[in-house]
């Protein structure tokens, strides 16, 4: 179930990140108020999904130290 989660978060977060490249990249200079806002709120929601990848991975991928 982690790795599910893990995988199906980092396909989001990679959509979001074209999503956000494309909008810096083609159309920063016809960007109004509400779109530079628009433009944050991605920036936002990509960090979160960011963060939440870390600790995923974190959880997901890192051996354990078993006791002796």
């Amino acid at each position: 179930m982690k790795k599910t989660l893990f995988f199906v978060i980092s396909a989001i977060t990679f959509i979001l990140l074209i999503d956000v490249t494309s909008k810096l990249i083609s159309d920063i200079d016809r960007l109004t108020e509400y779109g530079w806002g628009f433009l944050a709120g991605k920036l936002i929601l990509l960090l979160v999904f960011l963060l939440l990848l870390l600790l995923l991975y974190k959880k997901t991928f890192t051996k354990k130290s078993s006791e002796k």
